[in-house]
């Protein structure tokens, strides 16, 4: 019996003798792998035992960084100043020379974005035409189209066509509707697809209007289509292009002075029978003040005042007034009548006039020699619709011929002597 408990008690003890050699050798594994681990942070390295650049952070992102070339966007940009960080603090140490490499390159990006977002000066004349591109004009705001006359350096070319050819030339004019076509230079002018002012082709890339047609809207939003007579019909198929650039003289809103502008298109258009180019003046041309001369406004303005725009393109015939008989004879004053405008219509009685929708449209003119139309005006301002004593005012184009070359020149006239 002794025998037997003394047995018992040898086994209990080597048991507990088992127990705490089993002990001693965990303790001394972890030990050996921490120091290891230590080891590997000091000299910047990553093991597979410990990573404190994914510590703390979710399961798939800390696998990734243990697999060469996954998640590396997203490792190098969110994980590695964390890892960076870390690895100082743990080492009680300064940045080894591939972490201050980062840190100057984390330091630029920081500086590029701010720079990025710092404040840029845009001159007036860039703002101008997008503060008032409802058409509120700004009477201040005299340059916003404005361009220098050396746009464009490209010489003059001609092309294989004739301008100011009518197709119609039998007609009677005076406030009626124009034949289809009759009138081939003419252009429409829409802001955000709804009519608002005339145009007239000059060549294959340039429109003339009115300086106060382009004032104080965005020219880019500005569809000029061609070729049209009834603007209600969908069924024609007119040409259209967008204004590339909007050129225009020191335009006074005070007293519509300067009221002219040029309109490059978008792309170049095609010269048929439907669309050619109105003639300009020529040079022996230039200080001819055409009083007497018959002229004709187009347009689809309002027949009458304070009306609806027409659908059919309407012509009115009106003869052209001396400046002075202007002042003298009619209810407008010396200010308001420039050297740049002409008056056109009938003072006394005020029967025929151009009206509202009919502004940057053409006043023409027949060439007794050649029979070919010229543009000498262009529709300005009026008090009212065919008022007595009020006729309408349109600018002289002969003022401008020189202005009108050198910012068109790089647009494919058609030959005069054709």
């Amino acid at each position: 019996m002794l025998k037997m408990c003394h047995l018992r008690q040898t086994q209990f003890i080597l048991i507990i003798i088992s127990c705490l050699l089993l002990h001693v050798t965990r303790t001394t594994t972890t030990t050996t792998t921490k120091d290891a681990s230590t080891a590997a942070l000091k000299n910047g390295k990553r093991t597979a035992l410990v990573d404190v650049a994914t510590a703390g952070a979710s399961p798939t992102v800390a696998a990734a960084n243990m697999i060469p070339g996954k998640y590396h966007a997203y490792t190098q940009h969110a994980q590695q100043p964390k890892k960076l960080h870390v690895l100082a603090k743990a080492a009680h140490q300064a940045p080894t020379q591939q972490q201050q490499h980062y840190q100057q390159q984390q330091q630029q990006q920081r500086q590029q974005r701010v720079d990025a977002v710092k404040p840029v000066a845009i001159p007036s004349s860039k703002l101008n035409p997008i503060r008032n591109w409802f058409g509120i004009f700004n009477r201040n705001n005299a340059q916003a189209t404005t361009a220098a006359a050396t746009a464009h350096d490209t010489a003059a070319t001609t092309c294989n066509c004739r301008c100011g050819e009518r197709n119609d030339e039998s007609r009677i004019v005076g406030g009626q509707t124009a034949g289809i076509s009759e009138y081939p230079w003419m252009a429409r002018l829409s802001y955000f697809n709804r009519f608002y002012c005339g145009g007239t082709l000059i060549n294959d890339r340039y429109v003339l209007t009115a300086a106060h047609c382009v004032k104080g809207f965005m020219w880019f939003m500005i569809k000029v289509t061609f070729g049209e007579h009834d603007r209600c019909n969908d069924k024609e198929r007119p040409e259209t292009r967008f204004v590339l650039r909007a050129f225009s003289q020191k335009f006074s809103f005070s007293n519509f002075d300067n009221d002219i502008a040029l309109l490059r298109l978008n792309d170049r258009v095609p010269i048929t029978s439907f669309i050619r180019p109105i003639c300009l003046p020529r040079a022996l041309e230039r200080n001819d003040l055409f009083i007497g001369t018959k002229g004709i406004a187009t347009g689809w303005g309002t027949l009458k005042e304070d009306g609806k725009p027409s659908c059919l393109l309407q012509e009115v015939e009106v003869p052209v007034l001396d400046n002075e008989h202007c002042v003298a004879q009619t209810n407008y004053t010396q200010k308001m009548i420039t050297k740049n405008m002409m008056c056109a219509g009938y003072p006394g009685v005020g029967e025929r006039d151009s009206c509202q929708g009919d502004s940057g449209g053409p006043l023409v003119r027949m060439r007794p020699d050649d029979k070919r139309f010229e543009q000498i005006g262009i529709v300005s301002w009026g008090n009212g619709c065919a008022r007595p004593n009020y006729p309408g005012v349109y600018t002289r184009v002969t003022k401008y011929l020189d202005w009108i070359m050198e910012n068109s020149r790089d647009g494919c006239f058609c030959d005069e002597d054709d």
